[in-house]
């Protein structure tokens, strides 16, 4: 304890003096971005303070981003806020470990040989297999970067309490946006014309919120529901619990008006897996749920119906899906074993560089883009990581004696489980929001399972 009171006492000198010279500073800058150097430093001392914060601002990801980019556009905020947070978790970390690194020593999961296996296995394509280097770098830190948040979450959660809280906070967040989506569907928000077939005239608008993509939106519910249900599980307050239950509903209600059908799919395994662990008696409700929203929800059965009809087929073979999925197929018979490079297709670095690849567009199917860049060597690595993620998620969940944290276990991996299955009709890893919160659901489900609370909480309190 006295070792813990140095600590502190150093800790407190150190951000006076860092509040001394943000200070000064500040009188030599605009208003906006003093208040910004000011929040950064409040921000700063809590984290010292208690570094398993860190995982809250990961988990603010989307609102940060948000925030970042409208007040300090122009800046290096804006763009590279999230690269200077994971550099700063990162001296976190490192903090962490020197200062307990006796009680507190690295944690390991069964996740970082597959994730670094994949890592290493896109490093050498990139190596090997890119024509022009920097978009072949480029494209190789879309893909792993923000895998690294996995292991930044592990080692920074101290406790099973401070992973609730920062699912608490996914949650809300996932609130927000699904209440500011059923607004903007009841409001009739404006949309663009192509997030529509020509054919689907009685589609008037689809519900995006500030993520800017109802497809994405819906996709971000789909990972949030089963976890906002598993919450219903793990209160023991009933007005808790009520709560819970009537975000889960809202989310379900934003995610319908999303319109996207992929989502949609995605949901559909999602629940499924949830109750198929959680409860098999509800799993025939859930279905005949699922068959009565299809029947009295026009929109929803209009979109599922003209999904199967002739029309949209050709007209998906026109200009749609499905005759993108066909390029993409050919050209990965014609580069099989390496892809075309990292970069060069179907994400969001060939799109930013279409000056090069001036025929290039979004695939809508990660897997299919994935194989496209890397092949099948870089597509079978990325399938060993994620059967992995499955599997070792299901043996944690098995092993899991708290039913309180076997419940948060469940619902986290039943959203991933649904992201995984998205990703088959639209690029879902592409949006740095949607890959990070998934790593950091991975990183919880590990962190309840594989990390002994006991010594961690002994290990946070001695020096």
């Amino acid at each position: 304890m006295r070792c813990d009171v140095r600590v502190k006492k150093h800790l407190y000198l150190l951000i006076a003096v860092m509040g001394l010279i943000l200070g000064v500073i500040g009188a030599f800058m605009t208003i906006k971005v003093s208040l910004v150097l000011a929040a950064g430093a409040l921000v700063f001392a809590a984290l010292l303070l208690d570094y398993q914060k860190a995982t809250y601002l990961v988990a603010l990801y989307l609102v940060l981003d948000n925030v970042l980019r409208r007040f300090a556009d122009g800046t290096i905020l804006s763009s590279n806020w999230d690269e200077l947070l994971f550099v700063f978790t990162v001296m976190l970390w490192m903090y962490k470990w020197f200062v307990h690194r006796k009680q507190d020593a690295y944690r390991w999961t069964p996740l970082e040989v597959p994730l670094v296996f994949f890592m290493g296995i896109a490093t050498f394509l990139m190596i090997i297999n890119s024509p022009d280097i920097s978009i072949g770098i480029e494209g190789l830190r879309v893909v792993i970067e923000y895998v690294l948040w996995y292991f930044i979450i592990v080692q920074l959660l101290k406790t099973p309490a401070g992973a609730r809280r920062m699912l608490y906070i996914l949650v809300f967040i996932g609130t927000g946006l699904a209440l500011h989506g059923v607004f903007q569907y009841l409001t009739g928000a404006e949309m663009p014309a192509n997030w529509v077939d020509q054919m689907e005239q009685g589609v008037r608008t689809r519900a995006f919120s500030i993520v800017g993509s109802p497809n994405i939106l819906g996709s971000l519910m789909v990972l949030l529901i089963p976890l906002s249900i598993s919450f219903i599980y793990s209160e023991e307050k009933k007005f808790k619990k009520g709560l819970f239950a009537l975000i889960a509903l809202t989310m379900i209600a934003c995610l319908v008006v999303t319109l996207s059908r992929g989502a949609w799919i995605g949901f559909a395994v999602a629940i499924l897996i949830f109750f198929l662990m959680k409860d098999k008696r509800l799993i025939v409700p859930i279905i005949l749920l699922m068959v009565l929203v299809l029947v009295f929800v026009p929109s929803v059965a209009s979109r599922i119906t003209y999904m199967l009809s002739p029309e949209y087929i050709a007209s998906s073979l026109k200009g749609g899906r499905l005759v993108r999925w066909g390029i993409g197929l050919q050209m990965l018979l014609e580069n099989l074993w390496f892809g075309v490079g990292l970069g060069r297709f179907g994400g969001a670095v060939a799109m930013n560089n279409k000056n090069l690849f001036p025929n290039t567009f979004y695939m809508d199917n990660y897997f299919l883009k994935t194989a496209v860049e890397m092949g099948l060597i870089g597509l079978t690595a990325f399938f060993l990581l994620i059967y992995n993620v499955v599997i070792w998620s299901l043996r944690t969940i098995r092993n899991l004696h708290n039913t309180l944290h076997k419940s948060l276990a469940q619902g986290a991996f039943a959203g991933m489980c649904g992201v995984i299955v998205h990703n088959f009709f639209e690029n879902v890893f592409e949006v740095p929001m949607m890959v990070t919160y998934f790593w950091v659901l991975a990183a919880a489900i590990m962190f309840l399972g594989y990390v002994n609370t006991r010594n961690t909480r002994k290990g946070s309190e001695a020096c």
